[in-house]
């Protein structure tokens, strides 16, 4: 084999990892989280060997991307036990930073995946629902408060994000209220993980349970709802 057969090799398989690399997966949404997932990992790894110690919070940013992502809602109680585990081998301040950082990074990710869809003429009819109407209204009268209280309790973080983008909030205050609001949260949970020492599997069962549960009410809704779609034919029908 000549050199110039090698460099042609080289030069193609180079060409087919950077297709890799660049190919979507999966959604675009999906696909963000992956790649900024990957982007961390990979920083991380010169951390890890120069600063060994860095290891849990290295591995907090990383797990904590997707549990603070589009899997939130499929994985309603991940970022917290995650937090907690951190919380046993480091300060809980480092590991309120470092959650609160992944974390705020995710919602701009988010930010940005929910007004290019919500921008979509398929949801023309969500937009325009009275209901979504008189929410994003009472949304603009105190738009920041009302963000700082839902990223400190257990709202659903995503309904606050929809009537931000349906109402314009520009996003540089909206994450400088996502981040006022978590910062305490996180803190206890991170807290209550170096005090408490809870183990692992415990904290594991956590996640899979909610899950789990999060994931049965989805496939009975959506059995119900096409047992339904169902029936109304039948009964027309019979009616007829």
């Amino acid at each position: 084999m000549t050199l110039a057969e090698v460099t042609q090799g080289a030069a193609r398989a180079a060409r087919r990892a950077a297709q890799v690399l660049v190919q979507p997966r999966g959604g675009r949404a999906a696909d963000l989280v992956l790649r900024s997932t990957g982007v961390i990992a990979l920083l991380g790894i010169p951390l890890t060997i120069a600063f060994p110690r860095l290891v849990p919070l290295i591995w907090l940013a990383v797990v904590s991307l997707p549990a603070s992502g589009p899997l939130g809602p499929i994985m309603p109680a991940a970022l917290e036990p995650v937090v907690m585990e951190a919380a046993k081998y480091e300060k809980p301040i480092w590991v309120t930073l470092v959650a609160l950082s992944t974390y705020v990074y995710m919602e701009y990710l988010n930010w940005h995946i929910y007004r290019w869809v919500l921008d979509r003429d398929l949801l023309s009819r969500f937009r325009d629902h009275r209901r979504v109407r008189t929410a994003v209204r009472y949304f603009a009268r105190y738009p920041f408060a009302t963000t700082v209280v839902a990223a400190a309790t257990p709202f659903p973080c995503w309904v606050i994000r929809v009537l931000a983008v349906l109402h314009g909030y520009p996003m540089r205050p909206y994450l400088i209220a996502i981040a006022i609001g978590r910062f305490p949260r996180i803190y206890l949970y991170a807290w209550l993980g170096g005090f408490l020492q809870i183990p692992t599997v415990v904290l594991l069962a956590v996640v899979v349970g909610s899950t789990a549960v999060v994931l049965v009410h989805r496939f009975v809704s959506r059995r119900r709802g096409r047992s339904r779609a169902a029936a109304e034919p039948a009964a027309e029908v019979e009616a007829g």
